[in-house]
């Protein structure tokens, strides 16, 4: 190749100081024509070298890829025959329809399909096909299929120490399944790149993509050496959401802090983890402006939480403002599951002035794929207590609704009827009020299903009244009192 170059530019030469010679030396060559020549056969030589990749043996550079990038990259990919070479935007090999290879036990599967695999290489010394080096990769509209079982996979690569090499992936997604098969979320991946960080001795990988079309960023960065690390760190400037978690190993128990800061709340929490359970407590956490302390234990396999929270001065009314991505999340149906068990506990007192009641106690459970609000109570110190028993919430036609027995338990119907401002008239004594009832999160509807009055029903009229509280949207304080004050107008005592 050296011996074609050199003759090459001797035959250059040659006609140049031909022209000249017939020309009686009329001809001159300007200095800046020299340079452009120069220029343009310089060019025309190195396009001529970038174009020995296309010799290359198709089988070899098959086989040869493949190699490389499981030695260099932990990437076991199984290659198409449609290989082709491309000098644009840089010299690289262009790979269609490809796939990633993991092991499972003693099978090999696919977890993602390639659409697009290009590998970027060095220029240096392209006679030399043995010597090629891979400097980085590129990878297109691809599918990732990962089923649960596919984590540890995942976290056993992550574990390793990545190339110092980036692989970047562009416009892909990333399918998440149960172990049927099933499509539970879906990432799509706008940029991904990942690399180990020669400066800070870590993998690096950075995410920016969308999940339930709300745009996120997620990083991420670790360490296996004696002095073992762990950070993750997800943002999403829509949701106002930022989750930060860093941990460190040392022999069998991990170690952390998980910092969670949504609107105006910051939730910092400390853990420890041995085998597969997790003990953590808050640290000087906050919801909105008031103080938040919790504690709890969670396992991971089968996924048990117990979970205490104490929300100190809270306002009570706010619960009842349910965040519509929390409704969206619990839409999608990964909480109804038949492995996962909640215990969840929530105690509130408050002294905020204006709020019905002072005291709540919420528990939020989940049992085999069934979520209720059992044994969760409101109290209002003057006129008494609010309790929510055999309820259920579940999905009916893409809805998510509650059914619900309330038993209202009234300890002091003066105090009831001065909050009412109901007419002397129209007070008459009871105990307590049981209703059962059907609330529409979504539509934020009310159904009113039945009724009774210290274990007594009520009459056609006293149903048709209560029906004015169905639509929640044009519930107020106002229009409360009037409604109930009509109520006991009608009923007979």
């Amino acid at each position: 190749m050296k011996k074609i170059i050199k003759n090459f530019n001797n035959i250059v030469k040659k006609t140049i100081f031909k022209v000249q010679n017939k020309t009686n030396n009329n001809f001159n060559i300007s200095g800046f024509n020299k340079y452009l020549i120069t220029f343009i056969v310089s060019l025309f030589v190195y396009l001529f070298y970038l174009l020995i990749p296309i010799l290359y043996d198709k089988t070899w550079l098959q086989s040869n890829i493949e190699s490389k990038l499981l030695n260099e990259f932990k990437v076991n990919l199984s290659t198409s025959a449609n290989i082709s070479y491309r000098i644009l935007p840089a010299p690289h090999f262009l790979i269609k329809d490809s796939k990633i290879l993991v092991n499972e036990g003693e099978k090999i599967k696919s977890i993602a399909e390639i659409k697009d695999f290009k590998i970027f290489f060095s220029q240096r010394n392209l006679f030399n096909k043995e010597k090629l080096n891979i400097n980085k990769i590129i990878i297109n509209k691809a599918n990732f299929s990962l089923l649960r079982s596919d984590l540890k996979i995942l976290n056993e690569l992550t574990s390793k120490k990545f190339s110092n090499k980036k692989i970047t992936i562009n416009n892909s997604n990333i399918f998440f399944k149960d172990n049927f098969g099933d499509i539970i979320s879906i990432i799509k991946v706008d940029k991904t790149t990942l690399f180990f960080d020669d400066e800070k001795l870590s993998n690096f990988l950075n995410l920016k993509g969308e999940i339930f079309n709300i745009p996120f960023t997620f990083e991420f960065n670790n360490s296996n050496n004696s002095n073992e690390y762990e950070e993750i760190n997800f943002n999403s400037k829509l949701l106002r959401l930022n989750i930060f978690n860093k941990s460190s190993t040392k022999k069998e128990l991990t170690s952390g802090k998980n910092a969670i800061s949504f609107l105006n709340s910051s939730i910092n929490t400390k853990y420890n983890i041995k085998e597969k359970l997790i003990i953590f407590k808050s640290d000087y956490s906050k919801l909105d402006s008031a103080q938040v302390s919790y504690d709890g234990e969670l396992s991971i396999s089968p996924f048990n939480l117990d979970l205490n929270i104490n929300l100190n001065n809270h306002k009570i009314s706010k619960l009842f403002d349910i965040n519509p991505v929390l409704l969206e999340f619990i839409k999608s149906g990964l909480l109804f599951n038949d492995n996962i068990s909640v215990n969840t506990s929530a105690y509130i007192n408050s002294n905020i002035k204006n709020e019905i009641f002072q005291n709540a106690n919420i528990n939020f459970n989940i049992i085999n794929g069934k979520m209720d609000f059992n044994k969760t109570k409101f109290v209002n110190n003057d006129i008494g207590s609010l309790q929510f028993n055999s309820s259920n919430l579940f999905l009916k036609n893409n809805e998510l609704v509650l059914n619900a027995n309330i038993l209202v338990d009234i300890k002091n119907s003066e105090n009831l009827f001065s909050f009412l401002n109901t007419n002397k008239s129209s007070r008459k004594d009871f105990k307590t009020i049981l209703i059962n009832l059907d609330y529409n999160f979504f539509k934020n509807k009310i159904k009113f299903n039945n009724l009774k009055i210290d274990n007594s029903d009520v009459d056609s009229q006293f149903l048709i009244i209560i029906d004015g509280f169905n639509d929640n949207n044009l519930n107020n304080l106002n229009k409360s009192r009037r409604l109930l004050n009509e109520l006991l107008k009608v009923y007979a005592g």
